[in-house]
């Protein structure tokens, strides 16, 4: 067995050994070798492991991990990297690295097997002095233990200030470079984090930061007497970066004077030199600018001049329009001198003559742009107001700057734009035209030759224009182009004076009756045009294009009609019109918009059958169109009926069935009336309207005395005919059986008592039948009633007795069908009821109140009395008050002012249950 201090991954590497480690090492070695009672190369054998002086035991296979019984292993390198070793029954070494990597490499021949542990490093940087603003730059070098560079990265270093971590980059050259740092000494923390290859190390670094000097920027200035005077200001540090200041960092001399300015965007405004004694044109001023600095930076001073020019302004305007068939420039021109005098402000035209006016025309000439001075013009005019008059073809892109008192210090210029245009102007054509059709016409001519202008673009406004192309669009102006012979068309129908966004829905809009002022503009600005032309749209004569309808009863119908120019034909769009339908049962209104065909259709009609008239009209007030009357018939659909002779029970079954269907459709009919006429005698008929359900049955039920009855069966609907079916129906005696439970109630409950007869063959509830019915109030005592059952074989009543015990006898009293009598009982207790007040506090000589509730039905109850006793000191007076239908009791308190006893009871116990409540009522004034 052979033992190493380290191994490499490699096989073929190997270091020298130092020789505490080996020392240590062998030492463990004999240690290990003598805790071992027996070693067998065959069987498996135990290990023992060691962890600094102790032993730990662990028991490991032949074949078991290495890795997951290493717990407790001392760490036996310098570094980091943890060693272990453990032996095997070949005699083999075997090492388990940092990461539970196993390297197993030896043979029998006793060959060693070494891995790597991390490398010692070291760090170094340096210090340095930087300027506020400068790039801190740190050289960085790291080194293994044989002194090799070692390649750094912005990931493999950390910098610390105060164990705050530094945010930082890498340069091109491997240079830390800081973000900025404050004024002042720096200590930071370099560290070279460590890896799976090199140990950690660190050194540290002087960083001393000193404030940067700085420059001013600023320009002399010329300004004309009242304008503002505004330096525009730059401060710059010694790495060109711009410096940020405020107002109090700023220091501004005049002739050693310091004066007042303001901060504005655009710089600083020397306000205080408006201020000083001798500030008029011609002044000429040195300022001083002194920038005070800061904590990061030092101060610096600027002198620049400040002249004050004349203020003299001249009065055109930048544009002129040259017509290109004369060529003459005519601009009219003035000058004016403004002197400020603290306050007071003069302005004062001047007098001028040719030599005081310079011209300089800028032109293309197509391939360069040209100046050249004009030298012949004639300046006219006296008093201030003048006008300069010359000619020139050099019209194209030009400019003309007029300069006065060239080379003076009254000297100004202004350049206008000169503009090679043609006059046009508007003649018009066609400017009368009917609602919603026709078109305006016009022709444009020339102002000078009135020849026609053709293929010229005019922008024509005063309207709304609708534009039908790639969609719907309105825009209060419209460009067209002359044809030929210098016209353009305008087409009403594609007009509107407002916007309107239901025209836009429908792509269509039209101007309303009435006169319009429409302009005329060029879209170019060669062509000279402002032009205006009335239009009128007059009312146009309109009819209503209408037929009768005939439809019948369950179809959905709708009218339409159609309402058209009554000249040409051509549809009136989106008119306003009125559709009115009247007959005996309806008379309705409605009112609606023609679509883009000219067609009004009517909501849909439900009509039942009959005839109706129809009123047609419009509502436009661009229209003139009279009133057209047409009708709407609706005639009745023919139903089938089926229905058969019918052998029934004595009110057990329907007397007749009768199915409504659709003759044409063979639907059946529901919601449909059937007239039944049915003879309950020889001679004594009786009508009944039956409705059919939603499965077209009407189904007939009527007492009838037993023996056969004829029927005629018809449709009594309006809205259907059919023939008249004949049927018979036989009525035979039958047998029924009574039913009825005993009852248990309390007074005025409300409960009902209820007897039911079936039909004792079938088992059907058996209707019309008459019964009689004796409530016994004593032995020999009754009340007596009489009843009919129900559709439902019922009969039944409200129990209203006092509080006892009552039989009930119930019996046939009718010829069509026999049955058993019956003896039941109802049971009727008194009421629970809780008397409560609804105040205790009352004023002297209101009401004191009080509620009764059932107990069972939490309902209030009327008609109860209760006994109220007041008390005065012992003393008590009795009260009986009933309640209302709102089930309240008043008593009108007269008592003294004070608290007093309540107590409140029934006032009778025979026919109520209470509790006795006892209450204290306060009363006041």
């Amino acid at each position: 067995m052979y033992l190493t201090e380290r191994f490499f991954k490699e096989d073929t590497k190997f270091m020298k050994c130092n020789k505490s480690y080996i020392l240590l090492i062998s030492l463990i070695s004999i240690f290990i070798l003598l805790g071992l009672n027996a070693v067998s190369a065959t069987d498996d054998m135990n290990n023992q492991l060691l962890a600094d002086n102790s032993a730990q035991d662990s028991v490991i296979g032949g074949n078991d991990d290495i890795d997951n019984n290493m717990n407790g292993v001392k760490d036996l390198s310098q570094g980091k990297n943890t060693e272990y070793y453990t032996s095997s029954g070949s005699g083999d070494d075997n090492f388990v690295g940092e990461n539970n990597e196993d390297y197993t490499t030896g043979s029998s021949s006793g060959e060693d097997n070494l891995a790597e542990d991390p490398s010692d490093t070291t760090i170094e940087s340096e210090n340095g002095t930087f300027k506020y603003g400068e790039d801190i730059k740190i050289n960085v070098s790291v080194k293994d233990n044989e002194n090799n560079t070692i390649n750094i990265t912005k990931d493999n270093l950390e910098v610390l200030e105060n164990d705050n971590k530094l945010d930082f980059t890498l340069d091109n050259e491997s240079r830390i470079v800081l973000n900025q740092l404050p004024i002042g000494e720096h200590i930071l923390n370099i560290k070279f984090l460590a890896n799976g290859t090199y140990l950690e190390s660190e050194t540290t670094s002087n960083i001393t930061v000193v404030p940067s000097a700085t420059t001013i920027e600023a320009s002399d200035l010329n300004v004309k007497v009242g304008y503002d005077i505004i330096i525009s200001l730059l401060i710059k540090d010694e790495f060109n970066n711009t410096v940020g200041f405020k107002k109090e960092n700023i220091i501004i001399y005049c002739d050693e004077e310091e004066i007042n300015f303001t901060l504005t965007n655009s710089g600083i405004n020397l306000t205080g030199l408006k201020e000083k004694e001798n500030y008029a044109s011609g002044a000429v001023y040195t300022i001083n600018i002194t920038y005070s600095g800061n904590e990061n930076y030092t101060g610096s001073e600027k002198n620049i001049t400040v002249t004050i020019l004349a203020n003299n302004t001249i009065n055109t305007n930048d544009t002129f329009n040259v017509n290109n068939h004369t060529k003459n420039v005519t601009v009219p021109i003035s000058v004016t001198n403004t002197n400020i005098n603290g306050t007071n402000v003069t302005v004062t035209t001047l007098n001028l003559t040719k030599d005081d006016i310079k011209l300089i025309l800028e032109y293309n000439n197509g391939t360069d742009n040209i100046s050249d001075e004009i030298n012949e013009f004639n300046l006219t005019g006296e008093n201030g107001t003048y006008t300069i008059n010359f000619n020139t073809a050099k019209l194209n892109n030009s400019k003309l700057t007029i300069i006065y008192a060239d080379g003076t210090i009254n000297e100004t210029n202004k350049t206008v734009t000169l503009k090679g245009v043609i006059g046009a102007y508007i003649v018009p054509i066609n400017v009368k035209v009917d609602y919603q059709s026709g078109e305006f016409k016009f022709q444009v001519l020339d102002s000078v030759t009135n020849l026609p202008l053709k293929n010229t673009i005019i922008k024509v406004g005063g309207v709304i224009f609708h534009t039908f192309t790639d969609g719907s669009s309105m825009s209060p102006s419209k460009e067209f182009t002359t044809d030929n012979n210098g016209y353009i068309v305008i087409k009403n129908i594609n007009l509107f004076n407002t916007y309107d966004f239901t025209g836009a829905l429908y792509n269509f809009t039209s101007l309303p009756v009435g006169k319009y002022n429409l302009s005329f503009k060029s879209s170019d600005d060669s062509l000279v045009l402002d032009d205006k032309s009335e239009i009128t749209v007059n009312k146009v004569k309109a009819k209503i294009i209408a037929a009768n309808l005939v439809g019948e009863f369950g179809n959905v119908l709708t009218y339409s009609f159609k309402l058209v120019n009554a000249k040409t034909n051509e549809v009136i769009k989106l008119a306003n019109v009125q559709f009115r339908i009247n007959s005996s049962n309806i008379d309705a209104v409605r009112n609606g918009t023609t679509n883009m065909s000219g067609i009004y259709t009517s909501p849909s009609l439900n009509l039942y059958a009959g005839n109706y008239s129809i009123i047609l009209r419009s509502l436009s007030s661009n229209v003139d169109c009279d009133s057209v009357k047409k009708t709407l018939t609706v005639n009745k659909r023919v139903a089938t009926l089926t229905a058969s002779n019918r052998n029934i029970l004595y009110g057990s079954a329907p007397i007749a069935i009768v199915k409504v269907t659709d003759k044409k459709t063979g639907k059946v009919l529901a919601n449909a009336y059937v007239l039944i006429r049915v003879y309950v005698n020889a001679k004594k008929t009786t009508n009944f309207a039956v409705m059919t359900d939603s499965k077209g049955y009407a189904r007939l039920i009527t007492k009838l005395a037993i023996g056969k009855h004829k029927m005629f069966i018809s449709v009594l609907d309006n809205n259907f005919k059919s023939s008249t079916l004949k049927r018979y129906v036989n009525i035979k005696k039958t047998s029924g059986k009574f039913s009825a439970s005993k009852v248990s109630t309390y007074y005025k409950s409300g409960k009902l008592f209820k007897i039911k007869l079936t039909n004792s063959k079938n088992k059907a509830a058996m209707y019309g039948a008459s019964m009689n019915i004796k409530v016994f109030i004593s032995k020999n005592k009754y009340y007596n009633y009489t009843g009919a059952t129900s559709a439902n074989g019922l009969v039944q009543f409200k129990i209203q007795y006092k509080p006892g015990t009552y039989k009930v006898v119930v019996s046939s009293n009718d010829k069509g069908y026999s049955a058993k009598s019956i003896t039941r009982q109802i049971k009727v207790s008194k009421s629970p009821i809780k008397i409560s007040p609804k105040s205790l506090k009352v004023k002297k000589g209101k009401y004191f109140k009080v509620k009764v509730t059932s107990k069972k039905s939490k309902k209030l109850l009327s008609g109860v009395k209760v006994k109220v006793k007041v008390y005065t000191a012992k003393k008590f007076k009795t009260y009986t008050i009933k309640t209302n239908k709102k089930g309240i009791a008043s008593l009108k308190i007269r008592q003294k002012v004070g608290k007093h006893k309540v107590v409140l009871s029934p006032s009778s116990t025979n026919y109520y249950k209470a509790s006795t409540v006892s209450k204290t009522l306060k009363v006041t004034k």
